[in-house]
């Protein structure tokens, strides 16, 4: 893999490798993803131009690499809290608090 390490742009801290995307159409090229243990979040980083910015591609499965998938969502007071899952390996999960955009490997 030739990329630079991946470095959340809120703390400096080093991001956790989630996969590679390729956008041929349109010709963005491609997408580093990682997660930020320290602040919670998902951030992508576009090689091209090494902007970083907070990504809405869901977290991957440790185990397969595959992305999890939505298993159920609830309210705590007022934020709404979404369960996600790996089809495969199900104690692969993350809990996304949508207002905060804060995510939790569980």
């Amino acid at each position: 893999m030739d990329m630079r390490p991946l470095v959340c742009p809120t703390c400096a801290r080093a991001l956790d490798y989630q996969i590679t995307l390729e956008m041929l159409d349109p010709p963005i090229g491609k997408i580093d993803t990682g997660y930020c243990a320290h602040c919670s979040r998902l951030f992508e980083r576009i090689r091209q131009t090494d902007a970083y910015e907070p990504t809405m591609w869901p977290p991957v499965c440790r185990r397969c690499r595959q992305p999890v998938a939505v298993v159920s969502v609830h309210t705590a007071g007022a934020a709404e809290i979404v369960l996600y899952q790996c089809r495969d390996h199900a104690a692969e999960q993350w809990t996304w608090r949508r207002g905060t955009d804060e995510w939790t490997r569980s």
